[in-house]
């Protein structure tokens, strides 16, 4: 096979960064059959509230999306992002902030998360999508929306000690709400994250 030449590189990376943006995009506005095909029919995805296949992602965050009061919001905003590509396969890495306005226990709060998605692409019939998508959680945050408004103990179950401590107000969110985070949730600087990239690499060489 030619070698690629760094035009080919550089259009290939576009064209995978593109597939984030719109990832992002549709998953923000509700635009689920745009999300859905962001991701080739078998692909698999793990974040903080869900891990399994994709397109199940996709009807599950429909039917969350259904139950949003007029006052919560979801975004995800995306910064840097650096793409390695070999032949038909990619691992795209973008920085991202997750920002969500949500009521917890009757009380309006601003959730802020910052963590890194780590995707494995595959071009299949010429087009890029998502084969896997993960991610690297670094650390969060939790306010009320007004001050004040929480009661001193609210946060008494939160412990922001330790290695854990990236994902303590994720956990504390999804418990108030009756869900359990994945085993297998990366963070950031750790042997998950490690093991993480390996496989990047392997998926890679297999390509």
């Amino acid at each position: 096979m030619s070698p690629v030449s760094s035009a080919e590189r550089v259009a290939e990376e576009q064209l995978i960064q593109r597939v984030g943006r719109l990832w992002a995009f549709s998953r923000d506005s509700g635009e689920w059959e745009t999300l859905k095909a962001c991701f080739h029919p078998d692909a698999s995805i793990i974040l903080s509230w869900y891990s399994g296949p994709a397109w199940e992602f996709v009807e599950r965050s429909r039917l969350m999306a259904g139950t949003r009061r007029p006052e919560e919001r979801h975004k995800h905003l995306l910064g840097n992002m650096r793409t390695a590509v070999r032949e038909r396969r990619a691992v795209h890495e973008t920085d991202v902030q997750i920002s969500i306005r949500e009521f917890i226990d009757e009380i309006l709060f601003d959730y802020t998360c910052h963590a890194r998605f780590y995707d494995l692409y595959e071009k299949r019939d010429g087009e890029w999508r998502i084969a896997r998508k993960s991610c690297i959680y670094e650390r969060d945050r939790l306010d009320p929306v007004v001050p004040g408004s929480v009661p001193k103990a609210f946060y008494d179950a939160v412990s922001i000690s330790g290695h854990a401590s990236g994902f303590a107000y994720m956990r504390f969110r999804l418990q108030k709400k009756g869900l359990t985070m994945p085993g297998s949730i990366v963070l950031g600087g750790s042997e998950g994250e490690r093991e993480l990239r390996a496989e990047g690499e392997r998926w890679l060489a297999a390509g």
